[in-house]
């Protein structure tokens, strides 16, 4: 083989093996679970009362339909804990000191949300953004205990008790960037998410800052 027709192949090789490992995502599901991970953060509210939330941890576990290599459409259900550490100053007249909670909180997410990749390559980085409801649970007994008990067909009736805790269901939104890598039928993605929580009334909205890592399949 002479030296052009071997520099010839060369570069017909060097053209063919990028598109042939390039694998696509357009018109494709999938699925996928990530692992996350909350930023700490400190609150202030009315009246002088504060909170300071640790490093949380969480997943996700989400599904979504690939239009084409640029867009995607998916919903989440997304699970964090996070510990905190609150001071709750008494109310006016209340002449008690301040008390110290310590506890765990508790969220559950379910959000409807688009992806935009900028480049149709195996590596991709892209935008995301959502809407949702948030379930809030703080761990903050309200109430005494209370009986409650459940029947299973294959066990029989069972019964605990349980202590009622503060509550609250959310409107919630989040937007979101990262990268993302094909893996033939596998995919990964790292991104960083802002999550936020409509509170209204005067204590407005809140956000959270989460890092996640995405292990997904195609099919």
């Amino acid at each position: 083989m002479t030296i052009l027709k071997r520099i010839a192949l060369l570069t017909l090789l060097l053209a063919v093996l990028p598109a042939a490992a390039q694998t696509t995502r357009g018109g494709k599901s999938e699925f996928y679970l990530a692992p996350v991970f909350t930023n700490s953060k400190s609150y202030n509210f009315e009246g002088g009362s504060t909170a300071r939330s640790d490093t949380g941890y969480g997943l996700t576990l989400g599904y979504a339909f690939n239009f084409d290599q640029y867009k995607s459409l998916g919903v989440e259900v997304a699970w964090s804990d996070v510990d905190y550490r609150a001071t709750v100053q008494p109310g006016l007249g209340n002449l008690n000191a301040a008390s110290d909670i310590r506890g765990t909180m508790e969220t559950w997410t379910v959000r409807f949300l688009g992806n935009y990749y900028f480049t149709k390559g195996d590596i991709a980085p892209f935008v995301t953004g959502g809407l949702g409801w948030s379930y809030i649970d703080t761990n903050i007994p309200t109430g005494l205990p209370q009986n409650v008990c459940w029947y299973y067909p294959w066990y029989g009736s069972y019964c605990s008790s349980y202590v009622p805790t503060a509550t609250s269901t959310k409107f919630s939104y989040n937007a979101g960037a990262g990268v993302r890598m094909e893996l033939g039928k596998g995919f990964i993605r790292a991104l960083v998410n802002e999550q936020w929580a409509d509170f209204g009334g005067s204590y407005g909205s809140t956000s959270w800052t989460q890092y996640r890592i995405d292990f997904g399949v195609k099919f």
